[in-house]
């Protein structure tokens, strides 16, 4: 049985927990990671160039895009109509769904929150699931395919397992693609837990007074 933690997760994508009567902000491991550098390339600000002019678009930035598909698929893991579905995320949801029909899937978990008050972090873990009988704990990307995810998913592992969650999960990240195909890459590294560690120990380092 997973511990209860009285911790909610505000608009702003902020954490807070309560503790000792209080609400305490926790940070959550996407922050630590950009504020040590991991992947500064990633969510680093677009500058605008002298003179440029930005035309409306109506199509979404690839955050708002990532944003939409995890919405929708977590409405269908939890059984709810999602129908009709814009056209420019059709082709991801779709390779979800493929995903789903070309594995034997059992959902344990979804969208939850983890957190760790030892190294004083938080996090929301997409899914924990059962692939083809294999025990895991599944992030959905949109985007690029990195290393760094194994740090990610190393540190909702730890918290999850921490929180009394079932253990031994094998680490992946979904890739979903425009193309309406997905990609299921595994993490195995052992150093990608003290990786993320040491990025906790910086992150507060850098907060000491």
């Amino acid at each position: 049985m997973v511990k209860k933690i009285d911790i909610t997760l505000d608009d702003a994508h902020v954490y807070r927990v309560a503790m000792d009567g209080n609400l305490r902000e926790v940070p959550s491991v996407t922050t630590i990671m950009k504020d040590v550098g991991y992947y500064p390339w990633v969510f680093a600000d677009k500058k605008e160039e002298p003179g440029e002019i930005e035309f409306p678009s109506d199509q979404m930035t690839p955050a708002e895009r990532g944003t939409a598909i995890h919405k929708i698929t977590e409405d269908i893991d939890r059984g709810i109509e999602v129908d009709p579905i814009d056209p420019e995320l059709l082709p991801y949801i779709e390779a979800y769904r493929q995903f789903k029909s070309e594995n034997n899937i059992t959902i344990t978990s979804i969208e939850q929150i983890i957190f760790n008050k030892e190294f004083w972090y938080a996090g929301a873990l997409d899914r924990v699931m059962q692939i083809n009988t294999v025990p895991a704990i599944v992030d959905i990307k949109t985007g690029t395919q990195l290393k760094v995810t194994g740090v990610q998913l190393a540190a909702y592992k730890f918290a999850w397992e921490k929180m009394d969650g079932q253990k031994d999960l094998v680490r992946f990240a979904l890739h979903l693609k425009d193309t309406g195909k997905y990609k299921l890459v595994p993490y195995r590294n052992r150093q990608d837990l003290p990786d993320f560690l040491a990025a906790v120990r910086v992150y507060n380092r850098k907060r000491q007074t």
